[in-house]
Order: C-alpha cells, then sequence, then structure tokens
C-alpha cells in the first residue's frame, strides 16, 4: 500500500507550537507504518525578509511596545480581520515554501499556528496543493484569521473557542473541541518521591516549578528571589529554556539566597518536573498551561503576552485551577499562601484534572487519519475573506 503524505505546518514564533506539532507527528507515526509524515515551519522555508517583517515584528513589539501589540490584537478581534498580514507578503514571503508542499504533494496538511494555517489555505487557493486542511490550536481562545474557507476540520482547545468560531461563521460540524495537544507523558501516574529522589530533592519539602515559556521577557532571577519570603523551606526547580543570560543569573544564585535551587535550561523532562512539584509559576502560554492541566499541577500565572495569554490567565482563574500575579508585585506571599492551604491546593489539582483533556493529541491524530481514509471532502463553507486592504498590520 502506498503511503499517505502529511504535512505538519508551524511557525516558530514561541516553543509550544513547535511542540504541539511535534506531539502530533508522534501520534501519527505512532498510528502504523502507512504514513510519511513531515514537519514543516514557515520559519525555514519563507524569505530573510519575510521573518523580519513578519515575525520579528511580532518579537519587537512584545519586548518593547506591548501595548501597542495589545492595541492590534483588539483591533483584530474586534474588526474580525480575516487576516494577521496582507495576501501578497505570504504568497511573496513564502514562494519558497509552495514550491516544497508542491514537490511534497501532501494527502493533509495539518497547521498548528494561526500564520502557518494562512499560508496553507493561500497555498490550497493557489492551487499549490489540493489536499484537506487540519487547523489545531493551541489555545483556549481564538482569533478571526482562522477562519479560512479552505480550512476543513477546526480542532479546537475549548468550548468558548467553538462558540467563536460559530459566531464567525464556521459551521459547527466542521469543528471539533479535542483540546490543545500535549505530550501523553503528563497525565503519567509518576510516583512522587521516587522522582524527588531521583532529582535529588527531600520528599518533604515543598516543590515550586518555575518557568518562563518560549516567548517574551519573563523575570525568572526575579521571581526566584521573591520566593525567599515565603515561611516555607521551598525548593525550587527554575528552567529558563533556552535563554542563557537567564539560566547563568539563576546558576550564579545558588548558594546566596534562602532557597534550594535547582535550575535547568532546554529539557525534555518537563512532565518528571512538574509531577516532582507542588505548584508552577508560569506565564500562561498555551501548551504550558495545557500540559499543566494534564499533570493536575496547580498554577501562579504572571507577566501573561498581552492578548491570548491574558484570556488564557482569566479563563484559569474562572475556573479555579490558578491564581493570577501582577507582574509587579512580589509573588513569594501569594505563593506562601497557597502553599499553607493544602485544601486549597488539592481542589485546585481536582479542577486541573477535570478540565484538562490529556487524550488531545490521539483524538486530533485520529481526526487527521479519518480525513485521509474518507473519500468525500467536506462542503466547505463560503466565508468572506478578508483581502489585504483590510488588514493593514502585520503580525
Amino acid at each position: 500500500m502506498k503511503k499517505k503524505r502529511i504535512a505538519i505546518m508551524t511557525l516558530r514564533v514561541g516553543a509550544g507550537h513547535v511542540k504541539a506539532s511535534e506531539a502530533i507527528q508522534r501520534a501519527l507515526e505512532d498510528g502504523g507504518d502507512q504514513l510519511e509524515v513531515r514537519a514543516m515551519d514557515v520559519a525555514e522555508f519563507c524569505r530573510p525578509w519575510f521573518h523580519w517583517l513578519y515575525v520579528q515584528s511580532y518579537w519587537l513589539m512584545l519586548r518593547h511596545a506591548p501595548g501597542m501589540w495589545r492595541k492590534l490584537f483588539e483591533r483584530r478581534q474586534e474588526k474580525q480581520h480575516r487576516a494577521t498580514a496582507p495576501e501578497w507578503l505570504f504568497r511573496r514571503g513564502c514562494a519558497p515554501l509552495y514550491r516544497e508542499l508542491r514537490n511534497f504533494a501532501p494527502h493533509l496538511v495539518v497547521a498548528t499556528e494561526i500564520g502557518a494555517a494562512e499560508v496553507a489555505a493561500l497555498a490550497k487557493r493557489g492551487g499549490w496543493i489540493t489536499s484537506p486542511i487540519q487547523a489545531v490550536q493551541t489555545d483556549f481562545h481564538t482569533e478571526p484569521p482562522w477562519v479560512q474557507e479552505e480550512v476543513d476540520v477546526f480542532c479546537v482547545g475549548s468550548g468558548e473557542a467553538r462558540t467563536q468560531l460559530v459566531q464567525w461563521g464556521v459551521l459547527p460540524g466542521r469543528i471539533r473541541i479535542c483540546g490543545i495537544p500535549v505530550d501523553p507523558a503528563f497525565a503519567l501516574p509518576f510516583d512522587r518521591d521516587d522522582l524527588r529522589r531521583a532529582l535529588g530533592l527531600d520528599r518533604q519539602r515543598p516543590v515550586v516549578l518555575v518557568m518562563g515559556g518560549g516567548m517574551g521577557p519573563v523575570p525568572l532571577d526575579r521571581i526566584v528571589t521573591d520566593l525567599q519570603s515565603c515561611e516555607s523551606p521551598l525548593q525550587v526547580l527554575a528552567v529558563a529554556g533556552h535563554d542563557h543570560a537567564v539560566k547563568n543569573k539563576l546558576d550564579l544564585m545558588r548558594g546566596k539566597v534562602a532557597l534550594d535551587i535547582h535550575t535547568f535550561g532546554w529539557t525534555d523532562n518537563v512532565p518528571e518536573l512538574m509531577a516532582a512539584s507542588d505548584l508552577l509559576i508560569t506565564k500562561p502560554g498555551g501548551v504550558t498551561i495545557a500540559e499543566s492541566l494534564a499533570a493536575g499541577l496547580p498554577m501562579i500565572l504572571t507577566h501573561p503576552i498581552p492578548g491570548p495569554e491574558e484570556r488564557h490567565a482569566q479563563y484559569l482563574a474562572r475556573h479555579g485551577v490558578a491564581v493570577l500575579a501582577d507582574p509587579e508585585e512580589n509573588i513569594g506571599p501569594i505563593t506562601n499562601e497557597l502553599l499553607s492551604c493544602r485544601d486549597k491546593l488539592r481542589e485546585m489539582k481536582r479542577r486541573a484534572h477535570e478540565l484538562s483533556r490529556p487524550d488531545a493529541t490521539h483524538t486530533i491524530a485520529q481526526i487527521g487519519r479519518a480525513m485521509l481514509e474518507r473519500e468525500d471532502s467536506i462542503e466547505l463553507l463560503p466565508v468572506p475573506y478578508t483581502r489585504s486592504g483590510d488588514s493593514a498590520y502585520l503580525m
């Protein structure tokens, strides 16, 4: 039997989208050897000037003008723009990717990032591909540019996201509430005592995991310093990811603060770190908080990116699985209050398990396989497409 080809498209504007793509790829490949699955990062195939205009401009706004990004995001929601950038920018800037897609000739395209979904839709509109498109969202809420008439199935993270898409004209039958795709390892029943022993941790003292996420500057060193005000003798697991400067700062703090600090750079052992912890302090990136929900780990959320992550924080606080911390306040007292109230932590953990969808990745992979096997294509809902003139700003 000839192998079916699947292209998983993402855009590396943060680690979460890439992690989601990798989890989906593993789930698809685990389902049998009759699939050829290829991950395609738009950033690796686009022209350099496109990367600067589309990706770097976004990063610059987040770092230096977050208020501007908030206004642009809110305007996009209010005006229901169906594009994050002019169509010509995608067509010219992503021409190498379109050629790569044509040569690969996928039987299915899975898009895990909003810009990647727009690129996939334009590829189909322009005749570079003819395959169905499965849009996989990594947030609990959605945005109007996801609504592309070329998308066949939308896999969303929550009922709220489904409601938004329906309001914007997507047929309910094209939407599946799957949850956010994460590695199934986050839901495994680890033995906490064994994990703590392996990590060199005291099994009786509380453990706090501190993470900065893959996007936006988060002062992990300041957060760790603030934790000294806790009355409990904390053990801190601090994950700096690819931020080597922050990792060096954290390493220098060891022995100089009244905390037992264990520092990590980029690590694949986050499921184990979450399972060993009592509490997570993090920015509310979609994939990170979905991983925490799968692990049943209560959260303190801080330093959200304006727009989507602020909505994540409100969503989780409303469901009782997280506490919000103002970026300017000392996070130590909030941590101390939670760790001192074991009943509240247990309730947050219970609610996290209720809210989590640890089988999301498997469900998304099953939908993808079903789309490959289906003979008749989904009837597409005609959705008015907002041309480039209606989207004058860049993401």
